[in-house]
């Protein structure tokens, strides 16, 4: 076999991996528009906390100078020994409109922060035109809220999504990954037929509400978002996620900290969407043996395996090159350093493609997830148990 048909042969899936991605990137930055629109009407947010928090009041901050102001704001929390209930009553005056400690207690059968929001949406009084659901470490954009909830409070869709927008904040390696790989999730296409939402940002109208059911849709679930997706696409509702929603989201805790924190995503989509969690494994996998057997080719001198090396880091370098005007337009400023870091990974595929598939047999069991301060075992989507307590972070 001739040396380049050899090259082409070991480097074909590494190529078509990094076209793939690159085009993906191109795409997104080519449609991507901040809104224009910007209604108003009562939207009640839901914010479920645990722990110390510690970037609350970071968050405060931003709901404070949101253009849209919210009518008001559930905080539920699992108990009042929850170092977040006195840490939201503490930092409640910096908002501008009412806030709500709503103490959900303890459920042996489902996720604790499912929990919380089943407690929380208790609390509705049927006077909204939209409901919110955020997660606490965002720093959302003061246009945010306006952009989640105007196509809800027009009646256009049912649902509207964005995702979150690692910052470059860590500059630790599992923090710059993790980064990577968030942000190329950010960048990918979200197919209206799929309903994929994030709970970290999720605008839902009262019709929706209703049809959804979500105290009996979370009653049994581990995952808020993956059975609101999962169920939106059985009702057939209209789901929207706008490309220009992405929120800034710093990484906090230790580098083992980050990596349990992916692991514990991968094995929600595991659970909850397997055909997607077996994909993109096999994908990465099959583009890393393609990129090492290509670089195993170039080490001797092959002209043709180095062209095709240096092909798939030019297809990188687009994609950082995109994830950094991606960043300017929705108001992210990547520090020298972090932006830097991010350039590496981009050079070297394999960095952000073995992590990945560490990630990957990491994830591959389900039987037991750690979330938070609970660890569940988890015999299906809806057949969870509490199988241990741990204290509250803080």
């Amino acid at each position: 076999m001739p040396a380049w048909s050899e090259a082409l042969i070991a480097g074909g899936a590494a190529l078509l991996h990094a076209l793939f991605w690159a085009g993906l990137a191109v795409l997104h930055i080519r449609r991507l528009r901040l809104p224009v629109r910007h209604e108003t009407g009562p939207v009640t947010l839901i914010l479920p906390l645990t722990g110390a928090v510690p970037g609350l009041e970071a968050l405060f901050g931003a709901l404070a100078a949101q253009s849209l102001r919210p009518r008001r704001l559930l905080v539920a929390v699992e108990s009042e020994d929850d170092p977040a209930a006195g840490r939201a009553r503490a930092l409640a005056p910096m908002l501008p409109f009412p806030v709500e400690v709503v103490v959900a207690g303890r459920s042996e059968r489902r996720a604790q922060k499912n929990t919380n929001l089943i407690a929380a949406l208790a609390r509705l009084d049927g006077q909204d035109a939209c409901l919110v659901l955020l997660d606490a470490d965002i720093r959302p954009q003061p246009w945010w809220l306006s952009a989640l909830a105007t196509p809800v409070l027009t009646g256009e869709v049912a649902l509207v999504t964005g995702y979150r927008w690692p910052l470059l904040d860590r500059a630790g390696p599992v923090p710059q990954l993790v980064a990577w790989f968030d942000r190329t999730i950010a960048l990918m296409p979200k197919l209206r037929r799929l309903r994929v939402v994030w709970g970290g940002s999720l605008a839902i109208a009262p019709r929706a509400l209703a049809e959804l059911d979500l105290p009996r849709l979370l009653d049994r679930a581990l995952s808020d978002d993956l059975s609101i997706g999962g169920r939106a696409a059985e009702l057939g509702l209209p789901v929207l996620t706008r490309r220009a929603l992405l929120l800034p989201t710093p990484t906090e805790g230790s580098a083992r900290g980050v990596f349990a924190f992916m692991r514990r995503q991968l094995q929600l989509i595991h659970l909850y969407r397997p055909a997607w969690w077996w994909g993109t494994a096999a994908s990465v996998h099959v583009a890393l043996v393609s990129w090492l057997w290509l670089a195993a080719l170039a080490v001797p001198g092959s002209p043709v395996a180095v062209a095709l090396l240096a092909v798939i880091s030019a297809c990188g370098v687009v994609r950082w090159r995109v994830m950094t005007l991606v960043g300017r337009r929705i108001g992210v400023q990547d520090p020298p350093g972090g932006s830097a870091r991010q350039l590496l990974i981009a050079l070297l595929p394999p960095l952000a493609e073995a992590f990945l598939c560490a990630l990957f047999w990491a994830s591959l069991r389900t039987r037991r997830i750690r979330w938070r301060h609970v660890e569940y075992e988890v015999e299906g989507p809806d057949a969870v148990r509490v199988a241990r307590r741990f204290m509250h972070a803080g």
